[in-house]
């Protein structure tokens, strides 16, 4: 929710840079998984792809 009315008040570059410091939380959580000796495919599959795509959409969001 916050990030869809930071879109619509401060714009494109300010949701970008928030998704950037969002993907950080899933980047953690790849880390934990494995740290704490977690399935490979649960850390990399879940967590690490949807960092990915968070990353890929503020990218997306930066080109606009």
């Amino acid at each position: 929710m916050l990030g869809l009315v930071l879109l619509a008040a401060a714009g494109a570059r300010a949701e970008a840079w928030f998704m950037v410091c969002v993907a950080l939380v899933p980047l953690v959580d790849t880390l934990i998984v494995l740290r704490h000796d977690g399935a490979k495919a649960t850390a990399f599959g879940i967590h690490f792809a949807t960092a990915i795509v968070v990353l890929i959409s503020a990218g997306l969001l930066f080109a606009v």
